[in-house]
């Protein structure tokens, strides 16, 4: 487990969407992919701590592309989070890469409370236990 500032691959297509995962990683430093192939591109020039990874994506290859790419690149002991919202394709991403948590954007983004959880959480490193943060405490 990595503390501190994470080095993020988020990889997603849909602009806004961009946008709130930039927002919940915006303490670290985080590199954008929109196209399987560019994530690939930089899962071979850099190691990343965690990669945020969906399934539906800008050109011809999907999410499982880039899961496939992982093992053997200089991110494989990332923290995998499948935040796609197809999950069809979030179950074919984590049969490739069993230890990959599946969350949901709309879980991320549940309500503010969540997302501040996550936030934190991620501050002491990719270690997250996701089913306490993702719990509804009240809310």
């Amino acid at each position: 487990m990595r503390r501190g500032i994470l080095r993020v691959l988020i990889v997603e297509d849909t602009p806004e969407r961009q946008e709130i995962l930039a927002s919940l990683f915006k303490e670290h430093a985080w590199v954008l992919a929109h196209t399987a192939a560019r994530a690939i591109r930089l899962l071979e020039a850099y190691e990343f701590d965690l990669i945020s990874l969906d399934y539906d994506l800008a050109g011809k290859e999907r999410g499982d592309v880039v899961a496939a790419a992982i093992p053997g690149s200089r991110s494989e002991g990332a923290q995998v989070i499948v935040h796609s919202m197809n999950a069809q394709g979030a179950e074919r991403i984590a049969r490739i890469i069993p230890r990959a948590i599946i969350v949901p954007l709309s879980k991320i983004t549940r309500n503010n409370a969540t997302f501040k959880r996550i936030r934190q959480e991620l501050r002491h490193g990719t270690s997250v236990d996701w089913g306490r943060v993702l719990a509804r405490k009240g809310e």
